[in-house]
């Protein structure tokens, strides 16, 4: 079976339009270049083919099945992801889309939309290149303060919880406050009330030091805004 990684390729923005919804998640504080830059160096390491690489946009592939490995021009079927960087308010979201496409002798090309046969595959390398973002933004010699902050702010939202005797915080707190301090929410004391919640989702509400409270809703750890 393939495994596909959470990388970005590139087909035009036209291709996510006329299909199906591609699958996304937004990277905290990436400009549409890092966040291209951070899925190539991933693909990379993971042994993916890159054969494109736009200003926006990425294609990686992986050979499924060739006639014959030593022959450049032989047919052979192929897996091949194509990534568009969408900038945000808060960052830049990675939308991905998988086709399968069979080469023939002379070059030619066919393929098949795959996105929705792919789709728990992409969902799961797009959740794993956010995680790898939110540690390299954490940890990497540039982001010092931002590194001190979070884990800081993440066991503090554990510890009122704790300190208060209050319910669980959720999966995505961490995400929820995260999401309200890039909204220019000032984080209190306060807990982060977790309101509701079902299998792939969580609705928070975040309370900010001018007297606002944010509610917050995430799906797999990709928040926004409800009102």
């Amino acid at each position: 079976m393939v495994r596909i990684v959470p990388v970005a390729l590139g087909v035009l923005a036209f291709e996510f339009v006329a299909a199906a919804p591609a699958p996304g998640v937004l990277l905290y504080g990436a400009t549409p270049e890092q966040a291209r830059d951070f899925a190539v160096a991933s693909a990379y390491r993971r042994g993916w083919g890159i054969p494109a690489v736009g200003e926006t946009t990425v294609e990686i592939e992986q050979i499924l099945e060739e006639s014959d490995p030593d022959d450049p021009l032989a047919p052979r079927r192929l897996i091949r992801i194509s990534a568009v960087f969408v900038p945000e308010d808060s960052g830049t979201r990675v939308l991905l889309r998988a086709r399968e496409v069979q080469t023939s002798a002379t070059g030619e090309e066919w393929s098949t939309d795959v996105t929705e046969r792919y789709a728990e595959n992409l969902g799961n390398a797009l959740s794993s290149l956010r995680s790898k973002w939110d540690e390299h933004r954490d940890t990497g010699a540039s982001r010092t303060r931002e590194s001190a902050r979070a884990p800081a702010t993440h066991d503090k939202s554990v510890d009122r919880a704790a300190q208060t005797g209050a319910g669980p915080v959720g999966t995505w707190a961490y995400y929820a406050e995260r999401y309200a301090e890039s909204r220019g929410c000032v984080l209190t004391d306060a807990e982060t009330v977790l309101e509701a919640s079902g299998p792939e989702w969580e609705q928070h509400r975040v309370k900010c030091r001018d007297g606002r409270s944010l509610q917050v809703h995430c799906r797999l750890g990709d928040c926004t805004t409800r009102r």
